[in-house]
């Protein structure tokens, strides 16, 4: 399914999309952390959990219940209100993400385009003692939180802070496309996966992660406008 930008997107997908941007922080964290630098590694945390505590308002709030016309009243109000949050915080990381990526490029000497998800080769080799073939190691793998960072879960590659820049598509275009539409005037229109998500939730417990959607045999599709 193809994301109308045009749409202001629901609470939900606001929710997903900060549970996203909360793993990369983490991972920024740590590895700010990891080279030295106390005082970001504590700011990425920082963002992160305020990004994560926002969205659990509205989400506790859905799970006493929302039977009555004033629970659902309540708790539209509180999704507004989760929403214009994110959005300001989303603001924020669009102006740090180009930073950040840069930053971390540089002091892990790595270039974000380079450690994509590549096809696995394995090579062999001859094992002389016991005269068979034997796997040969190649190349030492990047960290995969390194690759995850930039380029998201292999299979939701839309999820990686790339070179930070909204033209490179991935999260920051993401964030971008969904700060956009909320300029429009229309409705908050229920995405697929959005249904399942609050579905997911009555069955089987919050479902936020992608690998959930994917179980269920939602096929989501979040790419930036061919305008980016």
């Amino acid at each position: 399914m193809a994301q109308s930008w045009s749409e202001k997107a629901p609470f939900n997908d606001w929710w997903y999309w900060s549970e996203c941007l909360v793993k990369r922080l983490k991972t920024i964290g740590e590895l700010y952390g990891e080279n030295g630098d106390s005082e970001r590694a504590e700011i990425a945390k920082a963002w992160a959990k305020r990004l994560k505590d926002n969205c659990m308002v509205p989400v506790k709030e859905a799970r006493k219940g929302t039977k009555t016309p004033e629970q659902k009243a309540t708790l539209k109000k509180l999704e507004e209100e989760a929403i214009y949050s994110a959005a300001g915080m989303f603001r924020e990381m669009l102006e740090n993400f180009p930073f950040m990526s840069s930053s971390i490029q540089d002091f892990l000497g790595v270039n974000w385009e380079d450690v994509g998800y590549k096809e696995e080769k394995e090579e062999e080799d001859e094992d002389e003692e016991h005269g068979r073939k034997k796997k040969k190691k190649g190349e030492s793998e990047t960290d995969k939180r390194i690759t995850e960072l930039f380029w998201g879960p292999k299979i939701r590659q839309d999820e990686g802070i790339r070179s930070g820049e909204v033209k490179d598509g991935g999260l920051p275009g993401i964030l971008y496309n969904l700060l956009k539409a909320e300029k429009t005037a229309s409705n908050r229109a229920p995405t697929e996966y959005g249904q399942a998500m609050l579905a997911s939730a009555a069955q089987h417990g919050l479902a936020t992660t992608m690998a959930q959607m994917e179980k269920m045999g939602i096929q989501v599709n979040f790419k930036p406008g061919s305008s980016m």
